[in-house]
Order: structure tokens, then C-alpha cells, then sequence
């Protein structure tokens, strides 16, 4: 058999695995807290999140995320990786009640990209070049075969604490050997532009609510104002200061439809002086004022 044929039958194993436990639409958390499978039997509109470090592989159907307007399309036989903390808008294209939307997703952090570069001697090798910390690859059977083994953990609980870490550490070391591995190398190399990107975005995350000017940013991550704007826009399409409104208006959004708090409240919660001037940004940011966006998708949201 073909190479391309064996990896579609390890695909079909590992889709047939994951649908076994997607038993409902939305996000199906599993007894490996880093490991989640989303289902839709339906296409779904928009929907703006803060998307954490993940390898998210589509199983079935086909979907599209865009980062400050520039557009990530995914499919079967593909896998995004989201490298660092960036807001997008997630929209599923393709899903039916026969062939729902199905996708795997693995969580990652910087630390278990600092171990496995260690200990697999992974060296990033463009330190002084920085890249987009968002990527779409092509699946092998490498890696497909190592989630067919991570997800049969699930059916015996008793070895996942010891054998979950160590495939994962295994599915981070391919993804490092693809082509756009240095995007993740780079996040645990010392020096290099993207782990400099990484501790402003974590800065930022941290005190988002914060006033934060540009020189004081620059010299928290030792980079001049001038590396860091561009190198920062580089590894994200948008400036810090962009990147700092959008964290907030996540935030408030998540307040107002998660929490149920006043819009009014939410802008002084995030950091916003001017209700006015946060309606305004908010309706730039999602379409729509925060009252009228609530009563639209509280639904939604809280699936």
C-alpha cells in the first residue's frame, strides 16, 4: 500500500477514535486535561476567542480562522498550530449531521516546548528572524499515529499518567521537525525574536488592564521600541497596542455574556476610562453594541 493510503487509513482510525468520545456539539473535554475534541453538525458563524497554544488537527468538515483579517483555511489532512496567545475569529465552513465538523486539539505550553527542545537538542536555527506565530501543515502518519496511541489512553485510565507526557512530548517533537518548526523552536530559544514576542504577549496578558506605553513593554522583553513593534506585528499581524485592545474587549465580552455584567462595568473592569469610547470599540471589534451582542449570542457562548 501507498504511503498516502496508509496515512488515510491511520486518518480514519484516529476520526472513527475521536467520534467515540465527541459525543455532543461544542467542546468535549477528556481525561487528558490538555486534550479536547470539538464537534459541530452544523456550519457556525464568527466567533471571536483568545486562542492559547494548540495543535488543532481536523478530522471532518473544514474551518477557517483569521488573525487581524489575514485568513488561515484548514481541512481533513491538515493542522494549525497557534504558537503564542493570539485573539481570532473562528468560523466551522463545512459540517452535516452526517459528517459533523470533528477536530482534535492538543494544548501546549512554553515549558513543554523548553523541555522536549532540551532534551531532543531541538535548536532553532533563525534567531534573528521572526515569523508568524499561527502556521496551517499537512498531517503525516507520524503524527497522526501518535495521537491514534495518545487517544487510546482514554480507554485505559490507569496508564495516562505516565504515557500521556511522554506522547506528547513526541507529537511537539514532529511538529518541530516539519517545515515551520523553528516558529515553535523558537518560542524556548534564548535570544530569538519570537521567544522575545512571547514575553511581551505574556506581559501584556497579565496587566492588560494596565496602561502600557511602548518603551516601558520594550524594556521588560530587552528589545528597543523599534525591534519590538516590529517584530511584535510581525509575529501576531497587529501592534501591541492593538493586541492590548483586544485582550480587553475579549475580556469584557466574556463579562458581559459570560458573567452577565453591565457593559459599563466590564469597561472599567478591563482598563476603558469612557464607557462611550469602549461602546464604540467594542461595536468596531464585534459588529454590534455590547447589549444587543449579548442578547445574540448568550446562547452561543456559554455552549
Amino acid at each position: 500500500m501507498s504511503s498516502e493510503g496508509q496515512l488515510q487509513l491511520r486518518e480514519a482510525e484516529l476520526t472513527k477514535l475521536v467520534s467515540r468520545f465527541a459525543t455532543k456539539d461544542g467542546t468535549n473535554l477528556t481525561r487528558i486535561s490538555s486534550l479536547e475534541f470539538i464537534r459541530s453538525v452544523k456550519p457556525l458563524k464568527p466567533i471571536h476567542t483568545m486562542h492559547e497554544p494548540a495543535l488543532c488537527i481536523v478530522l471532518q468538515g473544514r474551518k477557517l480562522v483569521s488573525v487581524n483579517g489575514e485568513e488561515f483555511f484548514y481541512r481533513k489532512g491538515d493542522y494549525l498550530v497557534v504558537a503564542v496567545d493570539l485573539p481570532v475569529i473562528g468560523e466551522i465552513l463545512e459540517a452535516s449531521e452526517t459528517e459533523p465538523y470533528l477536530c482534535l486539539r492538543l494544548n501546549f505550553n512554553l515549558l513543554q516546548i523548553a523541555e522536549v527542545s532540551k532534551e531532543y537538542k531541538q535548536h532553532a536555527t533563525h534567531k534573528g528572524i521572526s515569523e508568524r506565530g499561527i502556521f496551517v501543515d499537512q498531517t503525516d502518519e507520524v503524527i497522526v499515529e501518535a495521537l491514534i496511541r495518545l487517544v487510546k489512553l482514554l480507554h485505559t485510565p490507569e496508564d495516562t499518567e505516565v504515557l500521556a507526557p511522554l506522547i506528547i512530548k513526541e507529537i511537539l517533537y514532529r511538529i518541530m521537525q516539519g517545515k515551520h518548526g523553528d516558529r515553535v523552536k523558537n518560542l524556548a530559544a534564548k535570544g530569538s525574536k519570537l521567544s522575545e514576542v512571547a514575553a511581551a504577549l505574556y506581559y501584556l496578558k497579565k496587566y492588560f488592564s494596565r496602561e502600557i506605553k511602548i518603551d516601558e513593554l520594550a524594556k521588560q522583553v530587552n528589545l528597543s521600541p523599534s525591534a519590538l513593534y516590529h517584530h511584535f506585528k510581525q509575529v501576531t499581524t497587529m501592534t501591541p497596542i492593538q493586541y492590548q485592545r483586544a485582550l480587553r474587549l475579549q475580556e469584557a465580552r466574556r463579562l458581559i455574556i459570560g458573567e452577565d455584567i453591565k457593559a459599563a462595568d466590564a469597561a472599567f473592569k478591563v482598563g476603558y476610562e469612557s464607557p462611550s469610547y469602549f461602546n464604540r470599540e467594542y461595536r468596531k471589534m464585534f459588529g454590534k453594541p455590547p447589549g444587543i451582542d449579548r442578547k445574540e449570542n448568550l446562547k452561543i457562548y456559554n455552549t
